[in-house]
């Protein structure tokens, strides 16, 4: 089952001295602080030699797993092209190719895409999208009742 022995890693204490103390203090507490040599899937590979089980969820990286080979091969292929790394400063022909597939498979009548690094950047963009689209400039709130 799943190892908790590896010891700490020794960037730890920059880590605790540098940004989020209670971070490390919480790891460890809950024995999660731990060294990784391999990840791959939903399995973590302990320096130790232990296997846990990654059950986490919500960040859109976990949906496909830890290095899936098709991820990690399209991000090596973009790489080894040596194109520029900043989208603001060309017209990136992936995206383009990305947007054009994205609106062809969701149908619907679907015309543009709007990329976004993080679901709060998504939801800005999306009321804003709202507010140009309706012309109004407040926001409904829908709040859910408390059954506790």
């Amino acid at each position: 089952m799943a190892s908790t022995t590896s010891a700490a890693p020794p960037a730890a204490a920059d880590y605790s001295d540098y940004v989020n103390p209670q971070w490390v203090r919480l790891l460890n507490l809950l024995q999660m602080n731990v060294r990784y040599h391999r990840c791959s899937g939903t399995e973590l590979f302990t320096e130790d030699g232990g296997v846990i089980l990654d059950f986490l969820s919500g960040y859109c990286v976990h949906n496909t797993g830890h290095n899936h080979p098709a991820i990690v091969d399209a991000i090596k292929n973009d790489l080894d092209r040596g194109g520029p790394a900043m989208l603001q400063s060309h017209v990136p022909d992936l995206a383009g190719t990305l947007a054009h597939r994205l609106c062809t498979l969701a149908g619907g009548g679907l015309e543009k895409v709007f990329f976004a690094c993080s679901g709060s950047e998504g939801v800005e963009a999306a009321i804003k999208f709202a507010r140009k689209r309706t012309g109004r400039t407040g926001l409904s709130i829908l709040r859910a009742r408390s059954t506790v």
